[in-house]
């Protein structure tokens, strides 16, 4: 009677059992080597593919005609697909450029409040130097395109196509490690790999990544609101087929033109809650899902901002009794990078409060959901890259 051999089996429960053991830091590594090593040969590899189905299915006399056809439309396909590429890369150098232009014109106006308001100088003074390393770093900063995206890790990382060779090409370091990448101004992610022509943009959906940020309302809340209105406004507004009538279409206007008066009342902003953000996406179970979840919430400690205030009622605390009442967190506010993570340069827009949980009993700080501020991440196809902060030289 022939014996049943167990080695395989035990063989092949210890390989798993080992594969499965393996740190995340060594199992991410080699991901990161087979995509970039796989990623540049799959448009070759899809070129040959196309190459030899044509040769195999060479068309007879009497389908050559059609089969020309065919050939055409797919030429012309490639080439739709082609310019809309060339196309989301020039949007994101034309946005590239409002975002300075918007900066600058943000710091033109901080000078102007600094000089005559005397009694808020070191507050202008803090958000023109805010202001002036944003738009330094936006300056240097590089678009790039998202080539690869895991289903499996959908909502936790990206690849782009940018690498050490671009920063050699541009004869300085823009894609490093630690390298915010934006969109539209606000924050999306930060570079964590870069090799020769690809990099791995870990999301802020991903429950690794962990921005500091604070609370702002006021004035900058006021204007990324209106940023966002203006660009539905601005579509919406070339399409005449949507209205019925003239009379709706300068109706539609005439509302948006009273929501941007009210919106653009000259408030101060206020600095309040200071936490932490992260997203519900951990390795190997992975979800789309956009919102955010922000821990530990307060105000507890007072700052160059203001003062310490109650974690409840808001109320400033000690000496600061005759100044008011603020509530330190409500739906709408927005939320910021805050600097303190000593990753992220402070005052870059990262998300919109959605809700805010009921405090618990004897907590003492708040949790929250937020919404990305530059919107749905699922569908990324264009982003900028800026240069790592130099925290060293920049306190």
């Amino acid at each position: 009677m022939r014996r049943t051999s167990y080695t395989p089996y035990i063989a092949l429960f210890v390989a798993v059992f080992i594969t499965t053991s393996l740190p995340f830091p060594f199992t991410m590594g080699l991901r990161s080597v087979a995509i970039a090593s796989l990623s540049p040969s799959w448009s070759g590899l899809n070129s040959m593919k196309r190459a030899s189905l044509q040769l195999l299915t060479l068309p007879t006399v009497k389908e050559h005609k059609s089969k020309d056809v065919e050939g055409r439309i797919e030429e012309l396909q490639r080439e739709n697909q082609a310019l809309s590429l060339q196309l989301d890369n020039l949007r994101e150098w034309l946005l590239c450029e409002d975002r300075v232009d918007e900066q600058l014109e943000m710091l033109k106006e901080i000078r102007d409040e600094e000089d005559i308001d005397s009694s808020l100088a070191d507050f202008f003074q803090r958000r023109g130097i805010e202001v002036s390393k944003i738009l330094e770093l936006q300056m240097q900063s590089i678009p790039a395109k998202v080539v690869f995206r895991e289903p499996v890790s959908w909502s936790s990382f990206v690849w782009i196509n940018v690498g050490e060779k671009h920063n050699k090409a541009l004869g300085r370091e823009v894609i490093s490690k630690n390298s915010p990448v934006v969109v539209n101004g606000c924050l999306v992610g930060i570079v964590e790999d870069v090799r020769n022509c690809q990099s791995r943009v870990r999301l802020i959906t991903d429950a690794r990544l962990t921005p500091s940020v604070r609370t702002i309302r006021g004035k900058q809340q006021n204007e990324q609101l209106w940023q966002q209105l203006e660009s539905v406004f601005r579509t919406l507004e070339a399409r005449n087929d949507l209205f019925h009538s003239s009379e709706e279409q300068q109706a539609f206007a005439s509302f948006f033109s009273r929501i941007k008066s009210r919106i653009s009342v000259d408030t101060q902003d206020r600095y309040l809650a200071k936490g932490e953000l992260h997203g519900g996406s951990a390795p190997l179970w992975r979800s789309r899902g956009s919102l955010l979840e922000g821990i530990g919430f307060n105000y507890d400690r007072s700052d160059k901002e203001g003062p310490a205030r109650d974690l409840r009622s808001g109320r400033p605390l000690a000496s600061y009794s005759s100044l008011e009442t603020l509530s330190i967190l409500k739906e709408g506010d927005l939320l910021v990078t805050s600097g303190l993570d000593g990753v992220f340069p402070a005052g870059i827009p990262v998300a919109i409060v959605k809700k805010v949980e009921n405090l618990r009993e004897g907590s003492s700080a708040y949790e929250l959901k937020a919404e990305a501020a530059a919107g749905s991440l699922n569908d990324l196809s264009t982003v900028l890259v800026l240069p790592a902060m130099n925290f060293d030289n920049a306190l």
